[in-house]
């Protein structure tokens, strides 16, 4: 039986067909994950097959050329479709999919015959230099006689510099989540925000490369919470299927523990993870052999479970696309099992002073229960909110006017990886800059500690300050300056030189052997969890030992 459009993927087809008509040969088009994307990229290459046009469909992962050769068959089970990737090449079919990767290489091109039309599915990617040599050599940038080119996403945007717009030149139909949602394609959204101590954004180094936070820093955040992750999931969600996204390979592997050591069965799907072993995964969660399937950026494209309802986002992001394909991934209806509605838990912790892009933004109707976040105390006095207090939150009234909160609520804790640089001025330097829990600049020299103190108290404001040192133990700070009223190269310049001849055991020197994935030996662990310091075992022998110098010269530079 041939595969029939719904009424909103004929309108997009037509738009495309409508658009190469009046000589805007590349179109793209936005639809929701869930809504059958890959409907209308078989439509437009069965269409062009059937009239004796060879068609392309290009796409980054294999799992995305399954599905379209797949979807290609139920729309026309008559044409033969060839694979190139890897080992396969087969071409000269009237259909070929094939692999970004794989025709990246301009020998595979070579053994292919210039399409008549190309389709790019997720062609957000479509800007990288990779695909645009794919798309020059399909003719599709050809000025007298361009191939009708066709992109297909759920999200026209990139985090990185490159445009889009030199790609696409119009986007003459599109749909986004709420849209879906609101005409009964996708189901129910709500979210429930939970504060996970150590995701203090402000401390995150961004990638300038990506536009969003750096993945491992943001991974070591998460990985100081998984434990407080797992016993949100276990209060929120634990009678639904979840797949959990986070930034960094140890802080999934980490995740992954927490849960197996909570009982609860998880899966673990990675980059490196083969075809054959992610295909178990995401069988085992479907028939709900495993509960959880926790991954890092595997899982939010070309990946498909209607039972998943639930969405957990322990990687904040900036990026709306990727916010996008992340929660898109737990709103496929699934009638089978009774679902009714996603579940998103936002491990977005103290976003104060950071736009992230939440639950709101995408279905601004969603339930989303944020109260945890305006549940903390107020910077400034230590009060609470009216609607806090109405919630029963113990303490006093906040007396400040748009007071920020204070994600710690006093407690002493520390509030991300030590290693977090605020000043550009601190990177690139002979010694290790480390930051207090308050944000004061230390470099950690064995039996003393080498300061920056900003003049007038205020790190924010500050635009001279005093260079010193002070002892690491005992009653006194026994402070020494080394220079006032200095800015900031200069100040940074005196303790870096003082330092560097002070520390005869290398303690301060930003070595290379400082970047090794060397583990904390057993008295460094026992050592940092006597401080609090949550998931230790899972850094590097040198951020444990920054941990532990911060937890200390916080407690003692702070006061």
């Amino acid at each position: 039986m041939t595969r029939v459009l719904r009424d909103y993927q004929t309108e997009a087809v037509d738009a495309v067909y409508d658009s190469w008509s009046s000589s805007v040969t590349r179109p793209a088009i936005v639809l929701p994950t869930g809504c059958g994307k890959t409907d209308v990229i078989a439509k437009v290459l069965t269409d062009a097959a059937r009239a004796g046009r060879p068609a392309l469909a290009l796409a980054h992962r294999g799992e995305l050329l399954d599905q379209i050769g797949e979807r290609c068959g139920m729309h026309d089970s008559s044409l033969r479709v060839g694979r190139v990737q890897a080992r396969y090449n087969q071409v000269g079919y009237p259909i070929t999919v094939a692999m970004t990767p794989t025709l990246a290489n301009e020998d595979r091109r070579r053994k292919m015959p210039r399409p008549a039309v190309v389709v790019m599915d997720e062609c957000h990617h479509a800007a990288s230099p990779s695909v645009l040599s794919i798309l020059e050599w399909a003719g599709c940038y050809d000025p007298d006689h361009p191939t009708p080119t066709m992109g297909v996403t759920a999200t026209l945007v990139r985090g990185d510099k490159r445009s889009l717009g030199k790609v696409w030149q119009d986007v003459p139909f599109s749909r986004d989540i709420k849209w879906a949602i609101g005409e009964g394609w996708l189901v129910p959204v709500r979210g429930r925000v939970v504060v996970a101590e150590h995701m203090d954004l402000r401390r995150a180094k961004m990638s300038k490369a990506k536009g969003d936070y750096a993945e491992r820093e943001l991974g070591e955040m998460v990985t100081q919470d998984v434990d407080q992750i797992v016993k949100a999931w276990q209060e929120h969600a634990a009678d639904r299927l979840t797949v959990a996204f986070t930034p960094s390979v140890e802080a999934a592997e980490a995740l992954r523990e927490e849960f197996e050591r909570a009982g609860v069965p998880a899966g673990l799907v990675l980059g490196t993870t083969s075809p054959t072993e992610r295909a178990e995964v995401y069988r085992d969660l479907e028939a709900g052999r495993i509960r959880v399937m926790v991954n890092v950026a595997v899982a939010t494209e070309g990946w498909d479970c209607p039972p998943v309802s639930c969405v957990l986002v322990a990687r904040p992001t900036q990026l709306p696309g990727l916010y996008t394909q992340i929660v898109g991934r737990g709103l496929r209806p699934s009638p089978s099992t009774g679902k009714r509605d996603c579940l998103v838990l936002d491990v977005v912790g103290a976003s104060r002073g950071q736009r992230l892009t939440t639950l709101i933004d995408l279905a601004p109707e969603a339930d989303y229960d944020s109260s945890p976040l305006a549940d903390l105390p107020c910077s400034e006095c230590g009060g609470f909110s009216n609607a806090a207090l109405d919630r029963g939150v113990a303490g006093g009234p906040c007396t400040c006017e748009r007071a920020e909160r204070d994600p710690d609520g006093g407690r002493q804790r520390l509030q991300g990886p030590a290693a977090y640089e605020d000043y550009d001025l601190l990177s690139g330097s002979p010694v290790v800059w480390l930051r207090t829990r308050a944000g004061v600049p230390f470099v950690a020299a064995g039996e003393r500690w080498g300061v920056l103190w900003p003049e007038g108290g205020n790190l924010r404001t500050a635009t001279t300050w005093t260079a010193g040192h002070v002892a690491a133990q005992g009653a006194s700070l026994d402070g020494v300056t080394l220079g006032e009223r200095l800015p900031m190269d200069e100040a940074k310049a005196a303790v870096e030189a003082w330092a560097l001849a002070y520390d005869q055991h290398g303690y301060a020197a930003a070595s290379k052997s400082r970047n090794r994935s060397d583990r904390a030996t057993a008295g460094m662990l026992r050592k940092a969890s006597g401080l609090g310091i949550v998931g230790a075992e899972h850094m590097t022998k040198a951020r444990v030992s920054d941990e532990i110098s911060t937890v200390l010269a916080s407690s003692r530079l702070d006061a």
